[in-house]
């Protein structure tokens, strides 16, 4: 399998935040040919595909750390331009020289990854697989709520007076439920 570099002409690699976006635009020998820090927002996004169309006019290709969660919005705006879009590993956090890291390195480090890496991984799509997600984290919400419903309506039978309790021991949790809220009187 052809690694990348030797499929465009370079790589934006992007390290994510819930705030900010690092960029560097690294060349296919590796030189970095431009940085930039901007809002993770569609203004941000804005200005690092002109940076990017700047810098590599031609085949490029963008190299995002966090493209499932910080770089989600980032990457599903460079689907809708086209752009061919990569999913990197956050880096294990080695040590630099003096102990330190920056979203800058690490940034220059996601474009490098890209052009060696020879397993090139694809953000998902968010489309139908999100609202998917969604629906499913709703539903698993819903259960718990009636969980916790139940659970209430059974410990206030127990501490009930005897006549209620006496009406309610033997029904179904649904028949329990229903005697309740036919009893009470919505409020005014």
């Amino acid at each position: 399998m052809p690694l990348l570099a030797d499929q465009i002409d370079g790589v934006v690699g992007v390290d994510t935040h819930r705030d900010t976006l690092t960029a560097a635009v690294v060349g296919p020998i590796g030189a970095v040919l431009a940085n930039a820090q901007v809002p993770a927002d569609a203004d941000g996004y804005g200005r690092l595909l002109e940076l990017a169309r700047q810098h590599v006019p031609g085949r490029r290709c963008w190299a995002l750390e966090g493209a499932g969660s910080y770089g989600a919005g980032l990457a599903e705006f460079l689907d809708t331009a086209e752009e061919q879009v990569i999913e990197v590993c956050r880096p294990k956090r080695p040590a630099t020289r003096g102990g330190r890291k920056t979203d800058a390195l690490d940034a220059v480090r996601a474009a490098r990854e890209a052009f060696t890496s020879e397993h090139l991984i694809h953000p998902r799509r968010r489309g139908e697989r999100e609202a998917l997600r969604v629906l499913l984290a709703t539903l698993a919400g819903a259960v718990l709520a009636r969980t916790a419903a139940v659970n209430q309506l059974k410990a206030l039978i127990v501490s009930a007076p005897e006549a209620r309790r006496t009406e309610l021991r033997g029904r179904t949790t649904s028949r329990q439920m229903a005697y309740c809220q036919a009893r009470t009187r919505a409020p005014r």
